[in-house]
């Protein structure tokens, strides 16, 4: 049997995913947010057991994101690769700006408005995880992150307390949501297709799509 050394960094690294994070919740629920970042680190670790930096990245891969820390911050701390996967799989408003060269609108109030923002961010996003010269750990860690959110969704979409009312925690609704990952799935499965995260993500999208 294999005897596998601890995690570089992985203390550290989970004492900065829950400052950070703090009480943040997942959506319309009560789960602390901090509990979808350990489960695409547990989900890389399993696949990627020799792989420390990506399964870092995995527990910090929304804390730029969605908290006060920084780029800068990770890169600090966790070192440059650790902080060029985080980025990679970030909604970054001040690269996507600076890449397309249309400044942010107001803040969207319409139905539209609010579509079209979220189209653009998401494909500025998946310009990190499409064509050839991706990474193989970027597609990896976007893998993992959108494994785990689907595997959520499908809980919840078998839950009677939820069902289908889970579409209403998105601000676009159940066929943007499904659009979204299908993408990623593609994009994934272009890159590491023969990998078995790349296989688990497609059979989930699968099932969430019904």
């Amino acid at each position: 049997m294999t005897t596998f050394t601890p995690i570089h960094h992985w203390h550290e690294a989970v004492a900065f995913a829950v400052e950070h994070h703090g009480d943040d919740l997942r959506k319309g629920t009560r789960v602390p947010y901090v509990t979808h970042v350990m489960a695409v680190a547990e989900t890389l670790a399993y696949h990627y057991p020799e792989r420390d930096e990506l399964i870092v990245a995995g527990l910090l891969h929304d804390v730029v994101e969605d908290t006060a820390a920084t780029f800068a911050m990770v890169e600090a701390r966790f070192g440059a690769a650790v902080a060029t996967l985080v980025r990679a799989v970030s909604k970054d408003d001040h690269a996507m700006v600076a890449a397309d060269g249309r400044p942010l609108p107001p803040q969207p109030r319409s139905p539209r408005g609010v579509r079209d923002l979220w189209r653009r961010r998401r494909a500025f996003m998946l310009s990190h995880v499409r064509g050839p010269d991706v990474p193989p750990d970027v597609l990896r860690l976007k893998a993992a992150d959108a494994l785990a959110n689907l595997q959520t969704i499908a809980r919840d979409l078998a839950n009677p307390a939820v069902g289908e009312g889970v579409w209403d925690r998105f601000k676009v609704g159940r066929d943007e949501g499904l659009w979204f990952y299908g993408e990623v799935a593609a994009a994934v499965g272009a890159g590491i297709g023969d990998e078995p995260l790349a296989v688990a993500l497609k059979r989930a999208l699968a099932s969430v799509r019904g």
